[in-house]
C-alpha cells in the first residue's frame, strides 16, 4: 500500500466509490460481454488486450469503439442490448469484493458521506445495485446518464460532490482505472487507486494517486482507521473559525 501523504486522512469527509473493478470484480465478465457484443455486431473476435482499454467507459462509447473497422453502420443499440443480456445471463461469474463493500459501509458508519460514481447507465445500475446491498449506506449515486460527459471527464465527480455538498479537498474517489483517477483529480478531489481491477499497478501508480491499495483488506483497514466524524462537526469547526477571525479583528 502506498501513501503519498498519510497526514490527510483526517480531512476526508466524503468517500466516493467506482463500481466495476472496485466493489465488484467484473473484469473478465466485462471482457467476455464485450467480445460477445462485437461478435454479434461486427462479426469479429477481439483479444483481451484489444478490449481491456474499453473497461471504464460507458456502454455507448464501448459499442462505438471499433466503428472504424466496419464499412457499414453498426447497430449500437442492438449491440448494447446483447452486451447487457450476456452480462446478466452470466452474472454468476462476477464476484463482489466483500472488503471493498465493507469499506463503503465503514465510511458511512464513521460519519462520512458516501456515493457511487460509475460509468454504468441506469439500466446496468438497476441490476447491479441489489447485488451490492449498500443502498442504505449511500448518500448519492451518479451514473453516466446523469452528466453531459462521463469519465474520464470531471462531470461525474463534480455532480457527486454537488449532491453531497462536499468540498473537493475533503473528498476522495476510489477506483481501479485511469478513467476514475482522471475524473476525480480533474474535479479537484483526492484519488485512490485499487490494485484488483482493470488497471495495472504500473499505470495507476504512474498517475501518482494520493493512495494505492494493493489488496481489498488494505482499503478496509484504512477506512476503519479514519477518525470518526461527529454530527455537525463541520459546522462547529466553521463557527470556531468565524469566532477566531472575529476575535483577531
Amino acid at each position: 500500500m502506498v501513501y503519498s501523504n498519510p497526514l490527510m486522512n483526517g480531512s476526508i469527509r466524503a468517500v466516493c466509490f467506482d463500481v466495476d473493478g472496485t466493489l465488484i470484480d467484473t473484469v473478465q465478465l466485462i471482457l467476455q460481454s464485450l467480445r460477445h457484443a462485437y461478435r454479434f455486431g461486427l462479426g469479429r473476435e477481439f483479444s483481451d488486450e484489444e478490449l481491456r482499454p474499453l473497461i471504464g467507459m460507458p456502454l455507448d462509447p464501448q459499442m462505438r469503439y471499433f466503428d472504424h473497422l466496419s464499412s457499414a453502420p453498426l447497430n449500437h443499440e442492438s449491440m448494447a442490448q446483447e452486451e447487457m443480456a450476456y452480462f446478466e445471463a452470466n452474472k454468476h461469474l462476477e464476484r463482489i469484493v466483500p472488503e471493498a463493500v465493507e469499506a463503503l459501509k465503514a465510511a458511512k458508519h464513521s460519519g462520512r458521506k458516501t456515493a457511487l460514481v460509475t460509468s454504468k447507465n441506469r439500466a446496468e445500475l438497476a441490476t447491479a445495485l441489489p447485488r451490492l446491498g449498500v443502498a442504505e449506506q449511500l448518500d448519492a449515486i451518479v451514473g453516466c446518464d446523469d452528466v453531459p460527459r462521463p469519465k474520464p471527464a470531471p462531470d461525474s465527480m463534480q455532480e457527486a460532490m454537488r449532491r453531497l455538498n462536499a468540498d473537493p479537498k475533503e473528498t476522495i474517489l476510489i477506483g481501479d482505472t485511469l478513467y476514475d483517477l482522471r475524473c476525480g483529480r480533474e474535479a479537484g478531489a483526492r484519488v485512490a487507486a485499487v490494485g484488483w481491477g482493470a488497471g495495472t499497478r504500473e499505470e495507476l501508480t504512474a498517475f501518482e494517486p494520493e493512495f494505492f491499495f494493493e489488496a481489498p483488506a488494505q482499503l478496509l483497514n484504512w477506512i476503519k482507521e479514519l477518525p470518526p466524524i461527529e454530527p455537525n462537526a463541520k459546522k462547529k469547526e466553521d463557527r470556531a473559525r468565524a469566532v477566531a477571525a472575529s476575535d483577531a479583528r
